[in-house]
Protein backbone atom coordinates (compact mmCIF):
# COMPACT_ATOMS: atom_id res chain seq x y z
CA UNK A 1 0.00 0.00 0.00
CA UNK A 2 2.74 2.36 0.61
CA UNK A 3 4.59 1.86 -2.43
CA UNK A 4 1.79 2.43 -4.41
CA UNK A 5 0.75 5.11 -2.33
CA UNK A 6 4.52 6.78 -3.56
CA UNK A 7 3.89 5.52 -7.27
CA UNK A 8 0.54 7.89 -7.07
CA UNK A 9 2.28 10.70 -5.40
CA UNK A 10 5.71 10.76 -7.78
CA UNK A 11 2.83 10.58 -10.43
CA UNK A 12 1.11 14.12 -9.17
CA UNK A 13 4.31 15.32 -9.46
CA UNK A 14 5.69 14.79 -13.08
CA UNK A 15 2.46 15.82 -14.20
CA UNK A 16 2.67 18.85 -12.55
CA UNK A 17 5.76 19.63 -13.21
CA UNK A 18 5.02 18.50 -16.69
CA UNK A 19 2.26 20.73 -16.87
CA UNK A 20 4.55 24.11 -15.88
CA UNK A 21 7.16 22.63 -17.95
CA UNK A 22 4.87 22.56 -21.02
CA UNK A 23 2.63 25.56 -20.66
CA UNK A 24 4.62 28.17 -18.84
CA UNK A 25 5.66 30.26 -21.80
CA UNK A 26 1.90 30.70 -22.56
CA UNK A 27 1.20 31.73 -19.17
CA UNK A 28 3.82 34.51 -19.59
CA UNK A 29 2.62 35.52 -23.02
CA UNK A 30 -0.52 35.47 -21.68
CA UNK A 31 -0.17 37.74 -18.26
CA UNK A 32 0.85 40.17 -20.69
CA UNK A 33 -1.96 39.81 -23.50
CA UNK A 34 -4.68 40.34 -20.75
CA UNK A 35 -3.18 42.91 -19.25
CA UNK A 36 -2.96 44.84 -22.59
CA UNK A 37 -6.10 43.28 -24.13
CA UNK A 38 -9.31 44.87 -24.92
CA UNK A 39 -10.95 44.48 -21.57
CA UNK A 40 -8.27 46.78 -19.79
CA UNK A 41 -6.85 49.15 -22.53
CA UNK A 42 -9.38 51.27 -23.70
CA UNK A 43 -11.27 51.17 -20.44
CA UNK A 44 -8.90 52.70 -18.40
CA UNK A 45 -7.36 54.90 -20.89
CA UNK A 46 -11.38 56.65 -20.62
CA UNK A 47 -11.95 56.51 -16.86
CA UNK A 48 -8.48 58.38 -16.90
CA UNK A 49 -9.40 60.88 -19.85
CA UNK A 50 -12.30 61.17 -19.28
CA UNK A 51 -12.29 64.19 -17.64
CA UNK A 52 -10.11 65.44 -20.23
CA UNK A 53 -12.49 65.22 -22.72
CA UNK A 54 -15.00 66.73 -20.31
CA UNK A 55 -13.13 70.20 -20.10
CA UNK A 56 -11.93 70.11 -24.25
CA UNK A 57 -15.09 69.06 -25.79
CA UNK A 58 -17.22 69.99 -22.93
CA UNK A 59 -19.18 66.63 -23.40
CA UNK A 60 -21.05 65.55 -20.14
CA UNK A 61 -20.57 62.42 -18.00
CA UNK A 62 -23.38 60.49 -19.88
CA UNK A 63 -21.38 61.70 -23.12
CA UNK A 64 -18.55 60.30 -22.15
CA UNK A 65 -19.38 56.82 -20.36
CA UNK A 66 -21.69 56.54 -23.33
CA UNK A 67 -18.87 55.70 -24.91
CA UNK A 68 -18.54 52.04 -23.09
CA UNK A 69 -21.91 51.32 -24.67
CA UNK A 70 -20.33 51.36 -28.43
CA UNK A 71 -17.44 49.02 -26.61
CA UNK A 72 -20.25 46.40 -26.09
CA UNK A 73 -21.90 46.56 -29.17
CA UNK A 74 -18.50 46.01 -30.71
CA UNK A 75 -17.88 42.78 -28.11
CA UNK A 76 -21.55 41.60 -28.22
CA UNK A 77 -20.60 40.32 -31.62
CA UNK A 78 -17.04 40.74 -31.72
CA UNK A 79 -16.56 38.03 -28.59
CA UNK A 80 -19.08 35.17 -29.56
CA UNK A 81 -17.06 35.29 -33.18
CA UNK A 82 -14.09 35.13 -31.77
CA UNK A 83 -14.96 32.38 -30.26
CA UNK A 84 -16.03 30.40 -32.75
CA UNK A 85 -13.03 31.30 -34.99
CA UNK A 86 -10.63 30.13 -31.84
CA UNK A 87 -12.37 26.87 -31.53
CA UNK A 88 -12.43 26.49 -35.41
CA UNK A 89 -8.77 27.80 -36.48
CA UNK A 90 -6.51 27.83 -32.77
CA UNK A 91 -6.03 30.72 -30.70
CA UNK A 92 -2.87 31.73 -31.41
CA UNK A 93 -4.20 32.95 -35.88
CA UNK A 94 -6.79 34.73 -34.15
CA UNK A 95 -4.87 36.94 -31.83
CA UNK A 96 -2.27 37.82 -33.58
CA UNK A 97 -4.15 40.20 -36.15
CA UNK A 98 -6.37 41.27 -33.16
CA UNK A 99 -3.89 42.94 -31.12
CA UNK A 100 -2.62 44.77 -33.90
CA UNK A 101 -6.20 46.20 -35.05
CA UNK A 102 -6.61 46.71 -30.93
CA UNK A 103 -3.13 48.83 -30.80
CA UNK A 104 -4.56 50.89 -33.74
CA UNK A 105 -7.61 51.47 -32.41
CA UNK A 106 -6.76 52.60 -29.55
CA UNK A 107 -4.26 55.13 -31.36
CA UNK A 108 -7.40 56.32 -33.39
CA UNK A 109 -8.75 57.63 -30.45
CA UNK A 110 -6.18 60.57 -30.71
CA UNK A 111 -7.40 61.99 -33.64
CA UNK A 112 -11.28 62.46 -31.99
CA UNK A 113 -12.65 65.59 -32.93
CA UNK A 114 -15.86 67.08 -30.41
CA UNK A 115 -18.32 65.41 -32.58
CA UNK A 116 -19.05 62.35 -29.93
CA UNK A 117 -19.75 59.82 -32.62
CA UNK A 118 -16.05 60.17 -33.99
CA UNK A 119 -14.98 58.67 -30.30
CA UNK A 120 -18.52 56.16 -30.23
CA UNK A 121 -17.18 54.76 -33.94
CA UNK A 122 -13.93 54.43 -33.15
CA UNK A 123 -14.64 52.57 -29.94
CA UNK A 124 -17.35 50.20 -31.81
CA UNK A 125 -14.78 49.12 -34.75
CA UNK A 126 -11.60 48.62 -31.94
CA UNK A 127 -14.03 46.46 -30.04
CA UNK A 128 -15.15 44.45 -33.10
CA UNK A 129 -12.07 43.89 -34.44
CA UNK A 130 -10.47 43.42 -31.02
CA UNK A 131 -11.99 41.15 -29.39
CA UNK A 132 -9.87 38.29 -30.06
CA UNK A 133 -7.74 39.28 -27.31
CA UNK A 134 -10.21 38.89 -24.53
CA UNK A 135 -9.58 36.32 -22.08
CA UNK A 136 -11.44 34.10 -24.32
CA UNK A 137 -8.58 33.20 -26.78
CA UNK A 138 -6.13 32.98 -23.86
CA UNK A 139 -7.79 31.26 -21.32
CA UNK A 140 -8.75 28.34 -24.00
CA UNK A 141 -4.56 27.20 -24.07
CA UNK A 142 -4.17 27.85 -20.11
CA UNK A 143 -7.28 25.32 -19.21
CA UNK A 144 -5.84 23.45 -22.63
CA UNK A 145 -2.60 22.22 -20.86
CA UNK A 146 -3.24 22.59 -17.19
CA UNK A 147 -5.09 20.83 -15.11
CA UNK A 148 -4.27 20.02 -11.35
CA UNK A 149 -3.58 23.68 -11.40
CA UNK A 150 -5.42 25.38 -13.49
CA UNK A 151 -6.92 27.68 -11.31
CA UNK A 152 -3.25 29.07 -10.93
CA UNK A 153 -2.31 29.24 -14.12
CA UNK A 154 -5.65 31.42 -14.60
CA UNK A 155 -4.86 33.12 -11.91
CA UNK A 156 -1.62 34.18 -12.66
CA UNK A 157 -2.31 35.23 -16.31
CA UNK A 158 -5.55 36.93 -15.57
CA UNK A 159 -3.41 39.06 -12.86
CA UNK A 160 -2.60 40.81 -15.97
CA UNK A 161 -6.00 42.61 -16.01
CA UNK A 162 -5.00 44.22 -12.16
CA UNK A 163 -1.64 44.84 -12.58
CA UNK A 164 -2.42 47.25 -15.83
CA UNK A 165 -4.80 48.95 -14.12
CA UNK A 166 -2.73 49.05 -11.04
CA UNK A 167 0.34 50.81 -13.40
CA UNK A 168 -2.21 52.86 -15.69
CA UNK A 169 -3.88 55.46 -13.80
CA UNK A 170 -0.95 57.19 -12.68
CA UNK A 171 1.27 56.51 -15.67
CA UNK A 172 -1.83 58.00 -18.43
CA UNK A 173 -2.89 60.96 -15.58
CA UNK A 174 1.16 61.71 -15.72
CA UNK A 175 1.06 61.39 -19.84
CA UNK A 176 -1.79 63.67 -19.57
CA UNK A 177 0.16 66.18 -17.32
CA UNK A 178 3.03 66.07 -19.87
CA UNK A 179 2.09 65.85 -22.96
CA UNK A 180 -1.91 66.40 -23.55
CA UNK A 181 -4.69 63.68 -23.77
CA UNK A 182 -3.80 63.09 -27.48
CA UNK A 183 -0.46 62.05 -26.83
CA UNK A 184 -1.72 59.79 -23.67
CA UNK A 185 -4.21 57.57 -26.06
CA UNK A 186 -0.82 57.36 -28.63
CA UNK A 187 1.34 56.28 -25.53
CA UNK A 188 -1.66 53.16 -24.50
CA UNK A 189 -2.53 52.29 -27.96
CA UNK A 190 1.54 51.54 -28.44
CA UNK A 191 1.63 49.40 -25.46
CA UNK A 192 0.27 45.93 -27.34
CA UNK A 193 2.12 46.28 -30.60
CA UNK A 194 5.37 46.09 -28.64
CA UNK A 195 4.76 44.76 -25.94
CA UNK A 196 2.04 41.60 -26.08
CA UNK A 197 2.36 41.36 -30.32
CA UNK A 198 5.97 40.24 -29.98
CA UNK A 199 5.36 38.01 -26.92
CA UNK A 200 2.53 36.30 -28.43
CA UNK A 201 3.69 35.45 -31.74
CA UNK A 202 7.10 33.76 -29.79
CA UNK A 203 5.32 32.16 -26.94
CA UNK A 204 2.23 31.88 -27.27
CA UNK A 205 2.18 28.35 -29.39
CA UNK A 206 -0.63 25.59 -28.32
CA UNK A 207 0.72 22.62 -29.70
CA UNK A 208 -1.78 20.39 -28.19
CA UNK A 209 -5.00 22.47 -29.59
CA UNK A 210 -2.87 21.92 -33.14
CA UNK A 211 -3.22 18.29 -33.03
CA UNK A 212 -6.28 18.67 -32.36
CA UNK A 213 -7.71 20.83 -35.01
CA UNK A 214 -5.58 18.62 -37.58
CA UNK A 215 -8.54 16.49 -37.13
CA UNK A 216 -11.44 18.74 -37.68
CA UNK A 217 -13.88 17.85 -40.12
CA UNK A 218 -13.57 20.50 -43.22
CA UNK A 219 -17.07 20.42 -44.60
CA UNK A 220 -18.29 20.80 -40.56
CA UNK A 221 -15.82 23.90 -40.42
CA UNK A 222 -17.56 25.12 -43.35
CA UNK A 223 -21.26 25.01 -42.12
CA UNK A 224 -19.40 26.28 -39.00
CA UNK A 225 -17.94 29.63 -40.04
CA UNK A 226 -20.93 30.06 -42.95
CA UNK A 227 -23.70 32.38 -40.79
CA UNK A 228 -21.21 34.65 -38.73
CA UNK A 229 -20.74 37.42 -41.26
CA UNK A 230 -24.66 37.34 -40.96
CA UNK A 231 -24.48 39.28 -37.08
CA UNK A 232 -21.48 41.21 -37.74
CA UNK A 233 -23.73 43.02 -40.69
CA UNK A 234 -26.43 43.37 -37.93
CA UNK A 235 -23.88 44.11 -35.22
CA UNK A 236 -22.75 47.08 -37.81
CA UNK A 237 -26.41 48.67 -38.05
CA UNK A 238 -26.96 48.23 -34.73
CA UNK A 239 -24.23 51.14 -34.18
CA UNK A 240 -25.70 53.15 -36.50
CA UNK A 241 -28.66 53.16 -35.26
CA UNK A 242 -27.55 53.41 -31.51
CA UNK A 243 -25.42 56.47 -32.56
CA UNK A 244 -29.00 58.04 -34.01
CA UNK A 245 -30.91 57.26 -30.92
CA UNK A 246 -28.35 58.30 -28.36
CA UNK A 247 -29.40 62.44 -29.98
CA UNK A 248 -32.75 61.53 -29.09
CA UNK A 249 -35.43 62.30 -25.98
CA UNK A 250 -34.07 59.50 -23.39
CA UNK A 251 -31.13 58.28 -25.98
CA UNK A 252 -29.04 56.47 -23.90
CA UNK A 253 -32.11 54.18 -22.16
CA UNK A 254 -33.26 53.32 -25.49
CA UNK A 255 -30.28 52.58 -26.59
CA UNK A 256 -29.63 50.47 -23.70
CA UNK A 257 -32.75 48.48 -24.56
CA UNK A 258 -31.81 47.75 -27.79
CA UNK A 259 -28.49 46.12 -27.14
CA UNK A 260 -30.05 43.88 -24.71
CA UNK A 261 -32.60 43.02 -27.52
CA UNK A 262 -30.20 42.44 -29.74
CA UNK A 263 -28.43 40.00 -27.11
CA UNK A 264 -31.38 38.07 -26.50
CA UNK A 265 -31.93 37.67 -30.60
CA UNK A 266 -28.21 36.92 -30.83
CA UNK A 267 -28.59 34.02 -28.16
CA UNK A 268 -31.76 32.49 -29.86
CA UNK A 269 -29.78 32.75 -33.35
CA UNK A 270 -26.89 30.97 -31.63
CA UNK A 271 -29.05 28.27 -30.79
CA UNK A 272 -31.00 27.69 -33.88
CA UNK A 273 -27.41 27.79 -35.75
CA UNK A 274 -25.65 24.72 -33.65
CA UNK A 275 -27.64 22.10 -34.72
CA UNK A 276 -25.19 21.19 -37.42
CA UNK A 277 -22.31 18.63 -37.11
CA UNK A 278 -19.82 19.65 -34.34
CA UNK A 279 -16.26 20.41 -35.46
CA UNK A 280 -14.36 19.81 -31.92
CA UNK A 281 -12.61 16.42 -31.07
CA UNK A 282 -12.33 17.25 -27.66
CA UNK A 283 -15.30 16.52 -24.83
CA UNK A 284 -17.37 18.52 -23.18
CA UNK A 285 -21.14 19.69 -24.29
CA UNK A 286 -21.96 21.33 -27.50
CA UNK A 287 -23.85 24.53 -27.71
CA UNK A 288 -26.95 23.30 -28.36
CA UNK A 289 -26.76 20.85 -24.52
CA UNK A 290 -26.06 24.13 -22.80
CA UNK A 291 -28.86 26.13 -23.78
CA UNK A 292 -30.89 23.26 -21.87
CA UNK A 293 -28.43 23.10 -18.95
CA UNK A 294 -29.77 25.61 -16.22
CA UNK A 295 -26.13 26.28 -14.73
CA UNK A 296 -25.16 28.46 -18.16
CA UNK A 297 -28.10 30.06 -17.35
CA UNK A 298 -27.45 30.90 -13.95
CA UNK A 299 -23.84 31.62 -15.03
CA UNK A 300 -24.63 33.97 -17.88
CA UNK A 301 -26.98 36.14 -15.30
CA UNK A 302 -24.74 36.14 -12.78
CA UNK A 303 -21.66 37.39 -14.56
CA UNK A 304 -24.28 40.04 -16.46
CA UNK A 305 -25.33 40.95 -12.83
CA UNK A 306 -21.76 41.05 -11.70
CA UNK A 307 -20.43 43.02 -14.50
CA UNK A 308 -22.27 45.59 -14.07
CA UNK A 309 -22.05 46.54 -10.44
CA UNK A 310 -18.28 46.06 -10.67
CA UNK A 311 -17.83 48.13 -13.83
CA UNK A 312 -19.81 50.62 -13.11
CA UNK A 313 -17.83 51.48 -9.71
CA UNK A 314 -14.57 50.63 -11.23
CA UNK A 315 -15.34 53.22 -14.42
CA UNK A 316 -16.94 56.15 -12.59
CA UNK A 317 -14.14 55.83 -9.57
CA UNK A 318 -12.72 58.66 -10.15
CA UNK A 319 -16.07 60.61 -10.62
CA UNK A 320 -17.01 58.59 -7.34
CA UNK A 321 -13.87 60.53 -5.85
CA UNK A 322 -13.55 64.04 -6.65
CA UNK A 323 -17.34 64.17 -6.12
CA UNK A 324 -15.94 63.49 -2.51
CA UNK A 325 -13.21 65.79 -2.41
CA UNK A 326 -10.52 64.27 -4.43
CA UNK A 327 -8.47 65.65 -6.84
CA UNK A 328 -7.31 64.67 -9.91
CA UNK A 329 -4.45 63.72 -9.22
CA UNK A 330 -5.21 62.10 -6.12
CA UNK A 331 -8.41 60.17 -7.44
CA UNK A 332 -5.97 58.25 -9.96
CA UNK A 333 -3.18 57.12 -7.51
CA UNK A 334 -1.68 54.13 -6.72
CA UNK A 335 -2.42 53.57 -2.88
CA UNK A 336 -5.19 56.22 -2.53
CA UNK A 337 -7.06 56.52 -5.91
CA UNK A 338 -8.18 54.74 -8.75
CA UNK A 339 -4.96 52.86 -8.73
CA UNK A 340 -5.59 50.81 -5.56
CA UNK A 341 -8.37 49.12 -7.33
CA UNK A 342 -5.73 47.89 -9.56
CA UNK A 343 -3.36 46.22 -6.80
CA UNK A 344 -6.13 44.51 -5.78
CA UNK A 345 -7.46 43.39 -8.68
CA UNK A 346 -4.11 41.28 -8.98
CA UNK A 347 -4.22 40.47 -5.33
CA UNK A 348 -7.79 38.93 -6.37
CA UNK A 349 -6.44 37.25 -9.00
CA UNK A 350 -3.77 35.44 -7.83
CA UNK A 351 -5.80 34.05 -4.21
CA UNK A 352 -8.87 33.29 -6.13
CA UNK A 353 -6.95 31.26 -8.86
CA UNK A 354 -5.00 29.38 -5.57
CA UNK A 355 -8.22 28.85 -4.26
CA UNK A 356 -10.42 27.23 -6.37
CA UNK A 357 -8.00 24.47 -7.29
CA UNK A 358 -8.65 23.16 -3.73
CA UNK A 359 -11.94 24.86 -2.75
CA UNK A 360 -15.25 24.84 -4.66
CA UNK A 361 -15.15 27.74 -7.31
CA UNK A 362 -18.97 28.84 -6.41
CA UNK A 363 -18.10 29.53 -2.53
CA UNK A 364 -14.99 30.89 -3.60
CA UNK A 365 -17.13 33.40 -5.91
CA UNK A 366 -19.55 34.30 -3.40
CA UNK A 367 -17.05 35.07 -0.45
CA UNK A 368 -15.04 37.92 -3.00
CA UNK A 369 -18.14 38.81 -4.78
CA UNK A 370 -20.18 39.48 -1.89
CA UNK A 371 -18.08 41.42 0.31
CA UNK A 372 -18.25 44.87 -2.06
CA UNK A 373 -21.64 45.74 -0.85
CA UNK A 374 -19.86 46.53 2.65
CA UNK A 375 -17.54 48.53 0.16
CA UNK A 376 -20.34 50.28 -1.63
CA UNK A 377 -21.95 51.18 1.93
CA UNK A 378 -18.81 53.12 2.65
CA UNK A 379 -18.57 54.98 -0.40
CA UNK A 380 -22.27 55.96 0.29
CA UNK A 381 -21.01 57.40 3.88
CA UNK A 382 -18.96 60.81 4.40
CA UNK A 383 -16.24 58.66 5.47
CA UNK A 384 -12.02 58.73 6.46
CA UNK A 385 -9.88 58.41 3.89
CA UNK A 386 -8.84 55.04 5.01
CA UNK A 387 -12.10 54.00 5.13
CA UNK A 388 -12.62 54.95 1.36
CA UNK A 389 -9.61 52.79 0.51
CA UNK A 390 -10.84 50.05 1.61
CA UNK A 391 -13.81 50.35 -0.32
CA UNK A 392 -12.05 50.59 -3.64
CA UNK A 393 -10.09 47.07 -2.56
CA UNK A 394 -13.33 45.40 -2.03
CA UNK A 395 -14.24 46.44 -5.60
CA UNK A 396 -10.65 45.41 -6.75
CA UNK A 397 -10.91 42.02 -5.08
CA UNK A 398 -14.78 41.38 -6.94
CA UNK A 399 -12.68 42.50 -10.34
CA UNK A 400 -9.83 40.08 -9.91
CA UNK A 401 -11.85 36.79 -9.43
CA UNK A 402 -14.43 37.75 -11.98
CA UNK A 403 -12.20 36.23 -14.86
CA UNK A 404 -11.08 33.15 -13.01
CA UNK A 405 -14.46 32.13 -12.54
CA UNK A 406 -15.46 32.24 -15.89
CA UNK A 407 -12.91 30.51 -17.45
CA UNK A 408 -13.31 28.05 -14.31
CA UNK A 409 -16.86 27.66 -14.52
CA UNK A 410 -16.77 27.24 -18.37
CA UNK A 411 -13.98 24.32 -18.25
CA UNK A 412 -15.16 22.33 -15.43
CA UNK A 413 -19.10 22.36 -16.05
CA UNK A 414 -19.29 22.04 -20.25
CA UNK A 415 -15.77 21.20 -21.59
CA UNK A 416 -13.90 22.44 -23.95
CA UNK A 417 -15.43 20.75 -26.68
CA UNK A 418 -17.27 23.97 -27.21
CA UNK A 419 -14.96 26.18 -25.06
CA UNK A 420 -14.59 29.40 -27.16
CA UNK A 421 -18.05 30.21 -28.17
CA UNK A 422 -19.71 29.21 -24.94
CA UNK A 423 -17.50 31.80 -23.52
CA UNK A 424 -18.09 34.17 -25.85
CA UNK A 425 -21.35 34.11 -25.00
CA UNK A 426 -21.36 34.58 -21.78
CA UNK A 427 -18.60 37.01 -22.15
CA UNK A 428 -21.16 38.93 -24.21
CA UNK A 429 -23.36 38.88 -21.37
CA UNK A 430 -20.79 40.23 -18.98
CA UNK A 431 -19.89 42.76 -21.66
CA UNK A 432 -23.50 43.67 -21.74
CA UNK A 433 -23.14 44.60 -18.27
CA UNK A 434 -20.15 46.59 -17.76
CA UNK A 435 -20.86 48.60 -20.56
CA UNK A 436 -23.98 49.62 -20.20
CA UNK A 437 -23.26 50.10 -16.08
CA UNK A 438 -21.51 53.20 -16.45
CA UNK A 439 -23.71 55.59 -18.15
CA UNK A 440 -26.62 53.66 -16.21
CA UNK A 441 -24.84 54.85 -12.91
CA UNK A 442 -24.86 58.47 -14.33
CA UNK A 443 -28.25 58.43 -15.48
CA UNK A 444 -29.51 57.22 -11.94
CA UNK A 445 -27.17 59.74 -10.48
CA UNK A 446 -28.80 62.80 -12.48
CA UNK A 447 -28.68 66.12 -10.56
CA UNK A 448 -27.18 64.26 -7.61
CA UNK A 449 -24.31 65.40 -5.35
CA UNK A 450 -23.16 61.73 -5.23
CA UNK A 451 -23.51 58.30 -6.57
CA UNK A 452 -25.33 57.22 -2.93
CA UNK A 453 -28.61 56.18 -4.71
CA UNK A 454 -26.65 54.03 -6.88
CA UNK A 455 -24.15 52.40 -4.98
CA UNK A 456 -26.81 51.08 -2.94
CA UNK A 457 -28.70 49.37 -5.77
CA UNK A 458 -25.22 47.81 -6.59
CA UNK A 459 -24.67 46.95 -2.92
CA UNK A 460 -28.00 44.61 -3.62
CA UNK A 461 -26.56 43.32 -7.08
CA UNK A 462 -23.21 41.77 -5.11
CA UNK A 463 -25.71 40.00 -2.59
CA UNK A 464 -27.87 38.66 -5.40
CA UNK A 465 -25.04 37.80 -8.13
CA UNK A 466 -22.59 35.94 -5.27
CA UNK A 467 -25.72 34.19 -3.82
CA UNK A 468 -27.09 32.53 -7.07
CA UNK A 469 -23.35 31.04 -7.89
CA UNK A 470 -24.28 28.71 -4.86
CA UNK A 471 -26.83 26.85 -6.79
CA UNK A 472 -24.25 25.70 -9.44
CA UNK A 473 -23.70 21.75 -7.59
CA UNK A 474 -20.72 19.43 -8.58
CA UNK A 475 -18.37 20.37 -11.30
CA UNK A 476 -19.37 18.01 -14.02
CA UNK A 477 -17.02 15.39 -14.94
CA UNK A 478 -15.71 14.63 -18.23
CA UNK A 479 -13.15 11.86 -17.68
CA UNK A 480 -10.51 13.96 -17.79
CA UNK A 481 -9.72 15.42 -13.96
CA UNK A 482 -9.95 12.74 -11.25
CA UNK A 483 -9.97 15.96 -8.88
CA UNK A 484 -13.00 17.82 -10.60
CA UNK A 485 -15.75 17.30 -7.61
CA UNK A 486 -15.63 19.62 -4.50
Amino acid sequence: MEISGNKMAETAVKETTGEWARGWPIVLASLVGIALCLSPLPYWALIIIGPELAKEFGWSREVITAGFLFMTSGVLIGAPVAGQLVDRYGARRVLLPSIVALGLGTIGFSMMTADPRVFYLIFFVTAVLGSATLPITWTKAIVNNFDRHRGLALGIALTGTGLYGFVASPSIQAMINAFGWRWAYIGVGMLPLVLSLPLAFILFKDEKENRQLADVDTTAERSLMSWIWIPILIAIALCAVVITVLGQENGAVKAILMMAAFFITYLGYVFMKSGGPDVSPMPGLTVREIYSNYRFWIILFCFMLLGAVVSGIIANSKFILLDKGYTANQSASLLIGAGVIGLSTMVGRLVGGYLVDRIWAPLIGFVFLTVPALGCWILMGDFPLGLNVVALILVGLAAGVEFDLMAYFVSRYFGMKSYGRIYGLIYAAFGLGSGTSPIIFNLIRGTDPDYSTVLLMASFGFLIGGALLLTLGKYKDFGLDPHAHP
